[in-house]
Formats: structure tokens, C-alpha cells, sequence
């Protein structure tokens, strides 16, 4: 299989991914962070969905719209305490990512494997190909699918602190 493709597939199956490590949790299971500096998975679903809407859709429509754009760069964890998310709920966000990474997916089925090495400035990085941004890209979704995965058998496996359902007396 060549690159592009394998990239549009992997990068199209991560709201999938997601959207399963989060399925039948409790609110309170959502939120539960396993030190205090590492997301939750409320806090990494949400985290991806804004990393996608606002850099890496926009990335990729830049660098295949513009010759040699500027691209955003987007503080993550600056992100995460502004917009406090293990307050917001994960069903509307998994919705936005995937529509968010629907349209980048669309966006790189319709371009060439020559589209690969477009360049871009992107700061805080310096000058990459369009290759280079989907390997980051891919790169930045594997380790946030692992430490959801890590946190879900916590979870699962009575490795998180139990978590009591609160029954009306």
C-alpha cells in the first residue's frame, strides 16, 4: 500500500478508535485521570477533536491550497485548562472530531502522491513536506489511541479507584 493511502486510512480510523475506548464508561470513568499531569479520556477526545479543527484540517488545506503557507501551530495543553475539558461533554466532541477529520480525509483522497512534497513553514517546527505533517499527524494519534487504551484497562481492570454508582436512598 503507498504512504497516501495508508494515511488516509489510518488517520481515517481514529474517531472510530476513540469513540470505542470511550463507549459505556461513566461520566465519572471519563474523567478520571491516572496522575495529574495526563489526560483523561474526556480530556484526550477533546484534545484531538480541537488539534484536528483547528491545526490539522486547517494544515492540510493549507498546504494543498497555498504554495509554501505558514502553518498554525496550537497549544494543546493551553487548550485543555482554557476551555477545562473534563467539563464538556465527549458524545458532541466525538461528533466534531469525526466530521473535523472526515473532511481532512476527503481533502487527501482527492490528492496526488507528488502532493506529498508540497512544503509548508510550520512554526515552532520549521519547513516540512506534506508527507512529514501526516506522519506527525499519525504519530500524534498513536500515542494519544495508547494512553487511552492504557487508561481504559486501568479502568477495566480495577486499577483505577472503583467507582460507585450513587443510588437515590
Amino acid at each position: 500500500m503507498d504512504f497516501l493511502r495508508e494515511a488516509v486510512a489510518k488517520l481515517g480510523s481514529t474517531p472510530q478508535q476513540a469513540e470505542e475506548l470511550v463507549r459505556g464508561l461513566t461520566e465519572e470513568q471519563l474523567s478520571w485521570r491516572a496522575s495529574e499531569n495526563r489526560f483523561s479520556l474526556r480530556e484526550n477526545v477533546l484534545h484531538l477533536r480541537d488539534i484536528d479543527i483547528e491545526g490539522y484540517e486547517q494544515r492540510v488545506r493549507l498546504v494543498l491550497g497555498e504554495d509554501c503557507p505558514t502553518l498554525p501551530d496550537v497549544n494543546g495543553g493551553r487548550l485543555a485548562v482554557e476551555r477545562n475539558y473534563n467539563a464538556q461533554p465527549v458524545l458532541p466532541a466525538l461528533e466534531d472530531f469525526g466530521r473535523s477529520r472526515q473532511a481532512s480525509v476527503e481533502r487527501l483522497k482527492a490528492s496526488s502522491e507528488a502532493d506529498l512534497e508540497r512544503k509548508a513553514e510550520m512554526l515552532g517546527v520549521g519547513v516540512i513536506t506534506l508527507r512529514r505533517l501526516l506522519e506527525l499527524w499519525m504519530e500524534h494519534d498513536r500515542g494519544h489511541l495508547a494512553d487511552m487504551a492504557e487508561l481504559r484497562l486501568a479502568i477495566e481492570s480495577g486499577e483505577a479507584p472503583r467507582f460507585v454508582e450513587h443510588q437515590a436512598a
